[in-house]
Order: C-alpha cells, then structure tokens, then sequence
C-alpha cells in the first residue's frame, strides 16, 4: 500500500465528509451554516475525527488480545503515515497526544493522586519533546530552559502525588482544560450548548 501524502492539512469539507462517511458527522445549523461546515471548523472536526478514531482503534486493536495482530496492524498503519523522526513535526504530535492524555486523565470531579500524578507526569513528558523540538529548531537556550523548567515542575507534582503523607494541596494543578484545548478552529456563531455525539463521546459547540 503506497504511503499517503500528508503535508497539506484536510480541509473542513473533506474532513465532515470523511465523518459522514464513518457514520460520525455532526449536524451543522441550517440557518448558521447553509451551506455546511466552515473553513474555520477545520480544528473542531478534527477533534471529532480523532475521538471516532481512537475509539475505533480500542476495539480493533486491543493491546490485551493474543496474539495481539490488531494492535500490531494499527502500529504499522500508523507508522507507514507519520513524518519521519527527524521531522519536528513528529515531535508536536507527540507533544499535544500527551497534552491530551494530562487532561483526560483528571476529567472527573475528584481525581484521584494517582490520577494527577499521571496527568502531571504527560505534562512533563510533554515540556521535554517540547524542549527537545525547540532544541533541534535553533530556538534560543532561554526558550529552552523555560519550558525544561515547566516540565520539571510538573514531574516535582507527580512524585508529590505519589509521595504517602506529603501535602498534596502543594502539587502543581492542571490548567483548566479549556485553556488547553485548542478552540481557536470552532468558529463562530456556533449555537451554544449544540452537541455531536459520536459513539459514547459528546463534543460541544460553543
């Protein structure tokens, strides 16, 4: 199977008709958006796609099965698509998958340790890829030392967490995750409380 182009982004009707394809599409406002999505929608059905994805990828490629041929097909896939590893752009999606792993990690109300200690624990691996892409892209050494430093507060979280007896009302807090997802692409004029639901997962408009 010839390996895809991926370097030029899919646009917001490429990406609601591959949605419609799978069965995930969302049903846009007629009277706000007539002539379907916008080109600015492009971040939200991305988010929609992904979550279809991995939804997927946990049934046909459980890592618990023996012999384990999903989970090995899926890495193959994967791998045949992704940039190379000296490409930085590698090193970004590694970054934001693990941003995403902190924030669904503590979605419930009352998370527990464990469960901060991991979210704090992506976030720091997080700020390391992030230091080392900014490290190979001649970013300056102040840059790098910043964001080195965030991740070690993160990590200083983490074993907090994991440490019986210590304060952990001194753990360093996740930021509200809708300053961590990216909305910049959802547009406007979305009515608000409007949802899609796909499968068991349900994204807001807003």
């Amino acid at each position: 199977m010839a390996r895809p182009s991926t370097r030029r982004p899919s646009s917001a009707p490429a990406l609601y008709r591959a949605l419609d394809e799978l069965g995930a599409a969302p049903s846009p406002d007629p009277k706000l958006r007539p002539a379907g999505p916008r080109r600015t929608d492009s971040a939200l059905l991305l988010g929609v796609l992904l979550a279809k994805a991995e939804l997927d990828a946990a049934v046909r490629a459980d890592p618990a099965q023996e012999p384990p041929h999903g989970l090995t097909q899926l890495l193959t896939g994967y791998r045949s698509t992704i940039p190379s590893p000296a490409d930085e752009t590698r090193l970004r999606i590694l970054s934001m998958r693990l941003i995403r792993s902190a924030v669904e990690a503590t979605l419930d109300d009352d998370s527990s340790p464990l469960a901060q200690a991991a979210s704090d624990a992506a976030l720091a691996a997080a700020g390391l890829i992030d230091a080392e892409r900014l490290g190979r892209t001649g970013a300056t050494p102040r840059a790098i030392n910043i964001t080195i430093d965030a991740a070690t507060q993160s990590l200083k979280a983490a074993i907090t967490n994991l440490t019986p007896g210590q304060n952990r009302t001194n753990a360093k807090p996740l930021p509200d995750r809708d300053d961590q997802l990216d909305t910049a692409g959802c547009g406007d004029g979305v009515p608000p409380g409007k949802s899609i639901r796909v499968t068991d997962v349900v994204v807001e408009w807003r």
